[in-house]
């Protein structure tokens, strides 16, 4: 997994390349990887801003949304002998969102929900 770099060493990157350093000598400088540099300073020149503001979030795509997840985890707090088939037809009749069984464990373990207990 790339690392990554806190904002106020990009902004680090930003006034060092404005004190006309070059990208190489900033690379030396702050000890990362020139073609970090290189990156950084095309974000800003094209965004105004060291982070690009349109990256999504890491991470799979969630199916349910959280008013979703909200329902879900009141549909386990009521229904505690219900099996994870059982939840789906539920939370497909509730939300209209087709989903696999999988995807239903998935979501519950998001929400801290990893062992149903009667």
């Amino acid at each position: 997994m790339p690392r990554e770099y806190s904002e106020d060493l990009r902004w680090r990157v930003v006034y060092l390349e404005s004190e006309s350093y070059n990208a190489q000598e900033i690379s030396k400088t702050l000890f990362i990887g020139k073609s970090t540099v290189n990156y950084i300073l095309r974000t800003f020149a094209k965004w105004g801003c060291v982070i690009n503001p349109f990256k999504g979030a890491p991470g799979r795509k969630k199916k349910f949304s959280r008013k979703e997840l909200q329902v879900l985890q009141q549909l386990v707090k009521e229904k505690v002998d219900w099996y994870l088939d059982e939840l789906l037809v539920e939370m497909e009749n509730l939300t209209g969102k087709s989903a696999s069984v999988s995807a239903l464990w998935r979501s519950l373990h998001y929400c801290g929900i990893t062992h149903k207990k009667v």
